[in-house]
C-alpha cells in the first residue's frame, strides 16, 4: 500500500454526515471510510472498462451476482486435504 497523504477535502453536510455515521458503525476512522470509498469508486471504473472492452456495457445485479457465485463455487466444492506423509 502506497504511503498516505494527508489532505483537505470539502464535502456536503448530508455525505459528510453519513460518512461519519459508516465509520461510527464500522468503529474505523473517517479517513478509512473515504478511503474505501475511493477504492470501490476505482473498482467500479475497472469494472465498466473491462465490460467496454468486452463488448457490453453494464450487467444487471443478478447476473454480477451469478459470475460472483461462479467464481467462488469451485473453491469452495474443492476440499483441502492434509498432505500425505512422504515415504522415506
Amino acid at each position: 500500500m502506497a504511503a498516505a497523504e494527508k489532505i483537505s477535502i470539502s464535502l456536503g453536510a448530508e455525505d459528510l454526515a453519513w460518512a461519519r455515521r459508516q465509520a461510527k458503525a464500522g468503529a474505523k476512522s473517517l479517513s478509512a471510510v473515504l478511503a474505501e470509498a475511493v477504492r470501490r469508486q476505482r473498482q467500479a471504473e475497472a469494472r465498466a472498462r473491462l465490460l467496454a472492452d468486452l463488448g457490453t456495457d453494464d450487467i444487471t445485479e443478478r447476473e454480477r451476482d451469478a459470475v460472483r457465485n461462479e467464481w467462488r463455487s469451485p473453491l469452495a466444492k474443492r476440499a483441502i486435504r492434509p498432505r500425505a506423509a512422504k515415504k522415506k
